[in-house]
């Protein structure tokens, strides 16, 4: 069995914002005549980081999301600043931001594509250890609380659907051999 693949062929610009860029591209699937139409979102990426502190609590951050219209409870996260912006760069600064610490050590655990049928974020996934206290510099439209897990409330959290972001489940789940002893 071979896979498709799909090669563009035009595109048409929908919108270029901030966070996000819209396409419309037709394809040409596997160098035949077919051709498609795909509905794209481009984005630069992100990084999620789990921070662990010494006492084996997990800090997480409590915050409105507009699109999902409720608040969520998530690992610190945010996007990549500009294209080229290494992620462990962005992961620090996330860290520091959002939960207020900084990490003696941050560890990669891989990525996750949020949506890859229409999207290429790519999610940078950390596990923070060895925090420090540090402040919160949050962006003035931001608004966040810090709440702090053991490992099993946020399993769950989770298994009763109070976390649902992707994200934190990803990293939760990819930092699992890191909390085994906790």
């Amino acid at each position: 069995m071979s896979i498709s693949t799909e090669k563009m062929v035009s595109r048409k610009e929908i919108m270029k914002g901030k966070v996000l860029h819209v396409t419309v591209d037709t394809v040409r699937i596997n160098d035949s005549d077919k051709l498609a139409v795909r509905e794209a979102v481009w984005h630069f990426g992100a990084c999620a980081i789990l921070p662990v502190a010494d006492d084996g609590r997990i800090i997480l951050v409590r915050q409105y999301r507009y699109a999902a219209a409720q608040p969520m409870l998530e690992v610190p996260a945010g996007k990549i600043e500009h294209n080229g912006e290494s992620p462990d760069i962005c992961a620090a600064r996330e860290l520091e931001e959002e939960a207020g610490v900084t990490a003696g050590e941050i560890l990669p655990l891989g990525y996750v594509y949020t949506s890859p049928g229409f999207c290429n974020e790519r999610i940078y996934l950390y596990l923070a250890r060895q925090l420090h206290k540090g402040a919160q510099h949050l962006d003035d439209d931001e608004f966040m609380n810090i709440e702090r897990y053991t490992p099993k409330e946020m399993e769950e959290l989770i298994a009763n659907n109070e976390i649902v972001d992707a994200k934190t489940i990803a990293a939760f789940e990819k930092s699992r051999r890191y909390l085994a002893g906790i």
